[in-house]
């Protein structure tokens, strides 16, 4: 079994996603997030070390929200069913810039997550 190597502990966080590309946006489906990257899923390919911005939709306290994030993938799994990403933010969740996404990761009482993705 492999030794967890990421900073922050992962909660669970499923919502949905877009990520802007020419010439259209491409909707994705994210499983897990800490405050300094995600995991999503989507049936595009995308290359390690792609650079991207993503505007994720959720809920926090019963009020929807839509904030971005900017990351490049830093992991990548190619399955029958789908692709998984891992996203690395460039920079930790922020109260001025991702305000319900931060309180949704350091308020979460859920358990703390791994992931099948391996750190490159």
């Amino acid at each position: 079994m492999q030794k967890e190597k990421r900073r922050h502990s992962r909660i669970p966080f499923f919502g949905k996603a877009k990520i802007s590309t020419s010439p259209r946006s491409i909707e994705v489906m994210i499983s897990n997030i800490s405050l300094g990257g995600l995991l999503f899923h989507s049936n595009k390919d995308f290359e390690l070390g792609k650079e991207m911005v993503i505007q994720v939709k959720g809920a926090h306290r019963g009020k929807s929200f839509e904030e971005k994030v900017t990351g490049r993938i830093v992991a990548v799994h190619r399955g029958t069913a789908g692709n998984s990403y891992g996203l690395q933010f460039g920079a930790y969740l922020d109260e001025s810039r991702q305000p319900c996404l931060l309180a949704s990761v350091t308020g979460s009482r859920k358990k703390g997550i791994t992931s099948f993705l391996r750190d490159s």
